[in-house]
């Protein structure tokens, strides 16, 4: 009977460790199956809803000074068509200074950008946007209230944009701007905590779809 519980304990503890670190997740709407970059302290997936746990003093900046270089948020990304909208809202209860759920576009580790519902204070939350072409620049935007927002990435030919929305109809757009790489690239969904002890962000109404040529 003792081992016969050991085994059942651990065939229980295999399957949930499984559950969070699986390396590829299907999204319904999603063109293909998401891979991780860096994987989360621990994940969940529940009817198009998913949560990502980043752990303590995990960020994605490069500061312009050149003296910090951080990498070592988790991310989710797949990869769309050339043209494409993709958006999401976002929840977290955020807790300490810079912690967000953040829209990645990801080609390299020199070559990425975020959108970051972000914690600026106690009673603050603010979109802030982060481009980086080997060095970060840091952009500071609106105000949100509440604990959720809609988040946006648009792309057309070389041109991406970032916009926020708290209805998921009234979009604005707070940041225009282009990766100075040919290459591929992905994008996704990330959550970090730069100076707190982890920060667990929920992704839901998840929602992808292809621009079509205006070229005929």
């Amino acid at each position: 009977m003792k081992y016969f519980l050991i085994a059942l304990i651990a065939l229980i503890s295999n399957r949930l460790c499984s559950q969070e670190i699986q390396n590829s997740i299907k999204i319904e709407g999603i063109p293909e199956p998401l891979q991780w970059v860096i994987k989360p302290d621990s994940m969940n997936i529940s009817e198009g809803t998913i949560s990502i746990t980043a752990g303590l003093n995990t960020d994605m900046f490069y500061a312009p000074h050149g003296n910090s270089k951080t990498s070592n948020v988790p991310k989710l990304l797949f990869t769309p068509d050339n043209d494409f909208t993709f958006s999401a809202k976002a929840y977290t209860e955020h807790e300490t200074r810079w912690e967000a759920a953040t829209l990645v576009v990801y080609i390299d580790e020199d070559y990425w950008a975020k959108l970051c519902f972000e914690n600026e204070s106690p009673t603050k939350n603010r979109m802030v946007s982060v481009v980086t072409n080997k060095i970060s620049d840091d952009a500071y935007s609106d105000y949100v209230p509440g604990k959720s927002v809609y988040m946006k990435i648009t792309k057309e030919g070389k041109q991406i944009v970032f916009s926020y929305s708290s209805d998921n109809k009234k979009w604005v757009d707070i940041r225009y701007f282009r990766l100075n790489s040919e290459k591929p690239l992905k994008v996704g969904i990330s959550s970090q905590s730069p100076h707190g002890d982890g920060l667990t962000s929920v992704f839901s109404e998840i929602s992808y779809s292809k621009i079509e040529s205006k070229k005929k």
